[in-house]
């Protein structure tokens, strides 16, 4: 189970140890091509071919996968590693590209032909935009990219002209969702331009007190500035969870004890569950672990998160076991 678990986690998730509040980061640019109509607005599956074409001859060291070619399932397998999103499949000439330990995502044709995406799984905003950058670099000396001097990058989206940058950062935030705090959040950082979404972005559910924070504008500012002014929200929310632990320890620390102790519980002798009740069950074991209250050496929250996802769990020749009697048999083996 354990080799099953490793073959479906990104290589850039493995390399170091997990960090209390701070799961992953990532750079997004939005890029589209001076002579072609964007994607949305293809008169054929050819044009976006095309597209398809001219981005890999110009990053040829990068793997190209192609949608059209792809089953239903091993699309969500890639979208449940944050390496493409929902909206991509539903275009009928897609793909992306990925270096080898797919810390970096270039999806071609979602709602603009190219959207480069950098991830980290520390809060390294700058060297990911460095690394976004370089790509971009080498776009711009190949292929004709839509710039205009005032509005900056062209985009399908107008809230993303300018820089057509996204920077955002994964945080597990069980303290100040338990204290019904987000939404307070949610507010205030929304005054200055940023945004609090779900694990897969805007639209998508909230699991395992799992929280996306991300820019909003970009027009008006430098990729330096919404990198700068991002870090700053963060620091001033991960500040904000740390002191909502202490208390929770210091003050409520029987009800923290049970609720800890009732999931590990259930995960440990669950026999079906579901993929929102684990991604919770799983928050909290983290929760203990990071308080001291447990040691479980075989526990890994961020590659759980990833590996419980129901495109990892379903196959067509096992239809006797169900996804999420396969869920509750992975959690069992990992939490005790």
């Amino acid at each position: 189970m354990m080799n099953d678990m490793d073959a479906h986690i990104s290589e850039w998730m493995k390399e170091t140890d997990e960090s209390p509040i701070v799961m992953s980061s990532r750079i997004r640019l939005a890029r589209n091509l001076e002579n072609h109509v964007h994607p949305l607005m293809f008169p054929s599956e050819q044009a976006g071919f095309r597209v398809i074409n001219e981005v890999q001859d110009a990053l040829p060291n990068l793997s190209l996968m192609r949608l059209d070619t792809m089953d239903q399932q091993s699309k969500m397998k890639l979208v449940a590693k944050h390496l493409i999103s929902k909206e991509l499949i539903k275009q009928p000439a897609s793909a992306v590209l990925l270096n080898d330990d797919e810390s970096l995502s270039i999806m071609i044709n979602e709602e603009d032909h190219i959207r480069i995406q950098a991830m980290g799984n520390d809060l390294s905003l700058t060297d990911l935009y460095q690394k976004a950058s370089e790509i971009d670099d080498i776009l711009d000396e190949q292929l004709e990219i839509s710039f205009d001097e005032d509005l900056g990058y062209l985009t399908t989206c107008p809230t993303n002209i300018g820089t057509g940058m996204r920077a955002s950062v994964m945080l597990h935030l069980p303290g100040l969702s338990i204290m019904k705090r987000m939404n307070r959040i949610a507010q205030t950082i929304n005054r200055f331009g940023f945004t609090i979404r779900g694990i897969y972005g805007e639209g998508s559910q909230v699991y395992g007190h799992i929280y996306q924070i991300s820019n909003q504008l970009t027009l008006g500012k430098t990729e330096e500035d919404i990198i700068d002014q991002l870090t700053e929200v963060v620091q001033q929310i991960i500040n904000e969870e740390m002191q909502i632990r202490e208390r929770l320890t210091q003050y409520s620390e029987l009800e923290t004890l049970d609720r800890i102790y009732r999931s590990l519980g259930i995960l440990q002798n669950s026999r079906m569950i579901s993929m929102e009740e684990a991604s919770y069950r799983l928050s909290e074991i983290k929760l203990g672990i990071d308080l001291g209250y447990l040691n479980l050496s075989n526990f890994k929250f961020n590659e759980l998160m990833v590996s419980i996802q129901s495109a990892f769990l379903y196959n067509d020749e096992d239809e006797n076991v169900s996804v999420n009697e396969k869920r509750a048999n992975i959690l069992r083996k990992h939490t005790n």
